[in-house]
């Protein structure tokens, strides 16, 4: 995973200083990575293959982990997937903008 994994919500310049400040939570972008990624190479890759591939570039996560990352389910499946998040009470907000304007 090189560059900006988040470029749809913010732009590189805030994304790297974020992280080097500490502010981003490596393990969840990581795991957004491993979902879209996974999504995208669907069209074109079986989902062996696509594990296979994401080991590859992750060496330190075994296949089986890769698969229970991509299979399970939280609130960000709904903002990869481009479908309107489960409803939980009136307070469930979708971004459609960056989180940041300067």
């Amino acid at each position: 995973m090189r560059g900006n994994p988040l470029k749809e919500f913010i732009p590189d310049h805030l994304y790297y200083e974020l992280n080097d400040k500490g502010f981003l939570n490596e393990r969840a972008i990581r795991d957004y990575y491993l979902k879209k990624s996974f999504l995208e190479l669907r069209i074109d890759y079986t989902p062996r293959e696509i594990f296979s591939l994401l080991q590859k570039e992750f060496p330190y996560i075994c296949e089986d982990t890769i698969r229970k990352i991509i299979y399970s389910r939280d609130q960000f499946d709904s903002i990869i997937q481009d479908k309107p998040p489960i409803q939980k009470g009136k307070f469930s907000v979708r971004l459609k903008e960056p989180l940041f304007q300067f």
